[in-house]
């Protein structure tokens, strides 16, 4: 029985055609085998203590664990942070992309959605066996850019010269599973080949956080320009505090099996920071940076804006603007102060 779920525009699910081919990927398995090595990936990613403890898939069990579990919540992490930077310059169209650290090409599914005027992609991934499933999972699509990648093995941690220049390079989930003393060249070699912008993205937690925002300072020092999730270019204004988004997934079936969760959606809550060589096209004042609360008495939402941290708070007998912070959305740009 297929579970019915109301329409929700915050919802996104897998592309069909990557949906599919996980899943027959995931067919040429037994299931208990691809479940295990889900499991066992689960399991390596909740101890981890430091970027070097990170997990390496290194067999085909492993790569297709590593797509049933954590490959359909990067999907969306890696959309939200896109779908945001896409909105602050609508006009901008990229022709060329770099993914480095690309797994089995998530980021590049993520970006041909976001930017259907992408023509020709580059991967970098250390692992022979994510390339090789990367590739068998673009071929079931439909978009030649996607099945014509140019994949290439490549360890980020060894030295990067400098090879041409993409309109859009994305460095997704790889920071942080990088040594702290190798993240700063990876992000100067990042910018260097970036001629148009850099995105950025991490998991929604403060060690997450972290690394974007010491990525954003070093780049910002380098002469880039935020065009999201920030309205400035000042550093990051948050004290005991972590910015962070969520992007609701629409699970599908094999990811539930894979977590043993019920549930037909999760949030996905991600850390980005997106840097160009060009300003946005519309300034905002502030962007929502956590769910709006509210009780009998008053509703309230903070806004990270040009200003500054701002705690926006109404009284209830004020309707109208009691009724517009309550319905406010996790996220969203206001182009003034309210």
């Amino acid at each position: 029985m297929i579970e019915r779920l109301p329409p929700d525009p915050r919802m996104i699910a897998l592309p069909t055609e990557l949906r599919n081919a996980i899943a027959q990927a995931l067919s040429a398995v037994p299931e208990t085998r691809w479940l295990n090595a889900a499991r066992a990936l689960s399991d390596q990613y909740r101890n981890l203590h430091s970027a070097d403890a990170a997990p390496i898939v290194r067999t085909r069990l492993d790569a297709l664990g590593y797509a049933a579990l954590i490959m359909p919540a990067t999907y969306v992490q890696l959309y939200g942070a896109m779908h945001a930077a896409a909105a602050r310059a609508p006009s901008w169209q990229p022709k060329t992309m770099l993914d480095m650290g690309s797994g089995p090409g998530t980021a590049l599914w993520a970006a041909t959605v976001c930017w259907q005027s992408l023509r020709d992609l580059t991967a970098w991934e250390r692992e022979p066996i994510l390339i090789a499933l990367g590739r068998d999972l673009a071929r079931a699509s439909t978009n030649p850019a996607l099945r014509h990648a140019h994949w290439v093995q490549r360890n980020l941690s060894t030295p990067i010269e400098h090879r041409g220049v993409f309109d859009l390079v994305v460095l997704g989930h790889v920071l942080g599973e990088i040594p702290p003393e190798e993240r700063d060249a990876v992000i100067a070699s990042a910018w260097r080949m970036t001629h148009g912008m850099l995105l950025i993205v991490e998991p929604g937690t403060p060690s997450g956080f972290n690394v974007v925002r010491a990525a954003r300072d070093q780049l910002l020092a380098n002469g880039a320009i935020t065009i999201a999730p920030c309205a400035h270019n000042l550093p990051c204004p948050l004290n005991d505090d972590w910015c962070h988004f969520p992007q609701r997934l629409r699970r599908p079936e094999f990811q539930r099996r894979a977590r043993g969760a019920p549930s037909p959606w999760e949030d996905a809550k991600y850390s980005y920071a997106a840097l160009a060589r060009f300003p946005p096209e519309r300034p905002i004042w502030g962007r929502v940076i956590l769910e709006p609360s509210y009780n009998k008495a008053y509703a309230e939402v903070l806004i990270s804006s040009r200003d500054g941290i701002v705690r926006h708070r109404v009284l209830k007998r004020d309707r109208d603007a009691f009724r517009w912070v309550k319905h406010l959305e996790w996220g969203q740009t206001l182009e003034e102060k309210p």
